[in-house]
């Protein structure tokens, strides 16, 4: 064992001088530096020594491992993964190297490159790391309740009008799952149903009163690229019951000059044409010959963003034909991790809306949301958005706002915890509204805020 151990030094000596033999001075300086650095673990500075050697030029296997290392115990692990692939570059097989970079991936948000590696490594490295093949990526529930001040009292206030539409308490729950169709390409799914409660009263009091229920299927598609990009789209269909279940809609010109119902105040995606209905009559989209207790409607989205050590840009545009109409979309959004890891980073998004022949033409929506590593396993998220939301398609179509009254602004937190490959998360959301009431020859409208409690489950495979 002595003779043994005396040969590997001597081998590493030789290979050292060799190696050292065939740098420039200023290179073998820069390794001399960066050794003694890493030695000391003063990684700070040995990051600040590896830049000045890329300003030269310079650069080679250790310097590269080193410099990764450096990152990573910095928990910079978006850098510790660039520097982790040059290192590999030279060794594509190294167990202890290419197990790094999985975490780095894993612990700097890159979760598609962390599952494209993991699938790729021998099984002892896999059984460390926790991995399994699965044909499944994720299966998430969640459902909530949602109470509001959109109370009958208000009738006093809109004395005069013939009608004033109310939307109350809501229940909901989705169920999410995921598939891995292969290295690169996954297929989510989702199912959603939305309960509200209605009421319409009049001057002489309550007229109706029942619950509208809205059911929506989601299907999605993402691809994935060696360079970092993500691309895919999504559908999804929208089954809603309608506010008057038992009348019959009719055409455009009938109910024009039947000063018929129209589509902006029925269903969630009145089409953006506004709060009205019940016979006054402007420029809008009516629905045609539908009958029956439902509407129905579909929307299609498509989106493109690439990756980043430190910033994720996206764009996604997206039509739909709420209320009859024609919707279009447009969203960009960038998502930024400033540490190159998970304990702290945000998301800032401008979406612009266009209805076509609606009472709303133009609607734009700005939204920020931030996230902050509170504990080992336990992060906070906060969120607000403003504008006005109607019809609006954002989360790869997994997120619409086609609710019965549009929202114009929102506000809220959640806490999320995560057991192995299990997150609970529970929140709390303020959503203000706007509501109408109505008459043969006018409108007008008001405000009033919804409050919403939100629990989920997610299992990750």
């Amino acid at each position: 064992m002595y003779r043994m151990g005396i040969t590997f030094a001597t081998v590493m000596m030789m290979w050292t001088f060799a190696l050292q033999a065939q740098q420039s001075p200023e290179a073998t300086r820069i390794d001399s530096i960066t050794y003694q650095q890493y030695l000391q673990k003063d990684y700070k500075n040995l990051i600040e020594t590896s830049k000045q050697a890329q300003a030269q030029n310079i650069d080679f296997y250790y310097l590269n491992y080193r410099t990764a290392i450096a990152y990573y115990e910095l928990k910079n692990y978006a850098k510790a993964a660039e520097f982790y692939k040059k290192t590999l570059a030279e060794t594509s097989t190294e167990p202890a190297l290419l197990e790094s970079l999985y975490y780095a991936y894993l612990l700097s948000g890159q979760k598609n490159n962390a599952d494209i590696l993991a699938k790729s490594l021998a099984p002892h490295t896999q059984a460390a790391i926790g991995y399994s093949p699965s044909a499944m990526d994720f299966i998430a529930l969640s459902g909530g309740y949602l109470t509001n001040d959109n109370k009958p009292d208000l009738r006093s206030n809109f004395v005069g009008y013939d009608s004033l539409n109310q939307f109350q308490d809501m229940v909901f729950t989705t169920l999410g799952v995921g598939f891995k169709l292969s290295d690169k390409a996954k297929l989510k799914l989702g199912y959603q149903l939305y309960n509200t409660k209605f009421q319409r009263s009049n001057s002489t009091g309550l007229v109706k009163e029942e619950r509208l229920s809205q059911h929506q299927l989601i299907a999605g598609f993402d691809f994935f690229s060696d360079n970092n990009v993500t691309w895919g789209f999504a559908g999804a269909y929208y089954n809603i019951e309608k506010i008057d279940k038992a009348i019959p809609y009719t055409t455009t010109a009938v109910a024009s000059a039947t000063m018929g119902t129209r589509a902006g105040g029925y269903g969630p995606g009145g089409g953006g044409g506004g709060p009205g209905g019940g016979g006054f009559y402007y420029p809008s989209i009516y629905y045609t010959a539908s009958t029956g207790n439902t509407i129905s409607a579909f929307s299609m989205l498509a989106f493109l963003n690439k990756r980043s050590a430190y910033t994720l840009p996206e764009i996604a545009v997206a039509y739909s034909n709420f209320g009859g109409g024609h919707q279009y979309q447009a969203k960009g959004s960038l998502t930024y991790y400033p540490l190159g890891n998970l304990d702290f980073y945000g998301t800032t998004a401008l979406a612009a809306i266009y209805n076509q022949n609606a009472w709303t033409g133009t609607q734009v929506v700005f939204s920020q949301n931030l996230g902050v590593k509170l504990a080992k396993s336990l992060w906070l998220d906060g969120a607000f958005s403003i504008g006005n939301h109607q019809n609006y398609i954002t989360g790869h179509s997994f997120l619409v706002y086609d609710t019965y009254d549009p929202v114009k602004a929102l506000a809220g937190a959640s806490l999320s915890y995560f057991i192995k490959k299990t997150m609970l998360s529970a929140g709390y959301q303020w959503q203000q509204r706007e509501g109408y009431a109505y008459s043969s020859t006018n409108y007008t409208t008001y405000k009033y805020n919804n409050h919403l409690l939100n629990l989920a489950l997610q299992w990750n495979f």
